[in-house]
């Protein structure tokens, strides 16, 4: 989009430099100007775009971010597993211990084992 400049500035040039002098002038300010200007927008969207770069997460990065979550999960999930396990074999060894204990003290548990025993 080029630069215009006010009227009020042409005029004040077209008084003291004459009438093409000034619009010389006035055209040349004003491609300095679109110059400034396109150039200040360039390196400032430039600039942008590699500050949200920086601040954004690649898909390499996010995938390896997400592998390395991944492998301590499955690693602690097995710890979890292994300890559910161990807490299984223990609770049915309890259990086994109440069945025999309720069979033991039951009374005619009592006179069955006597009699096989011959007591």
């Amino acid at each position: 989009m080029p630069v215009t400049l006010p009227i009020e500035v042409y005029e004040a040039f077209e008084k003291g430099l004459g009438k093409e002098d000034a619009k010389k002038v006035v055209k040349s300010l004003e491609a300095t100007i679109s110059e400034a200007t396109e150039y200040k927008w360039k390196t400032t969207k430039d600039e942008l775009l590699d500050a949200i770069r920086r601040e954004f997460v690649t898909r390499e990065l996010f995938e390896e971010r997400m592998n390395t979550m991944k492998v301590e999960l499955e690693g602690k999930i097995e710890f979890v597993k292994a300890d559910i396990k161990r807490l299984n074999m223990k609770l049915n060894f309890l259990i086994v211990l109440m069945i025999i204990a309720l069979t033991l003290m039951n009374p005619v548990m009592a006179d069955i084992i006597k009699s096989l025993l011959k007591l």
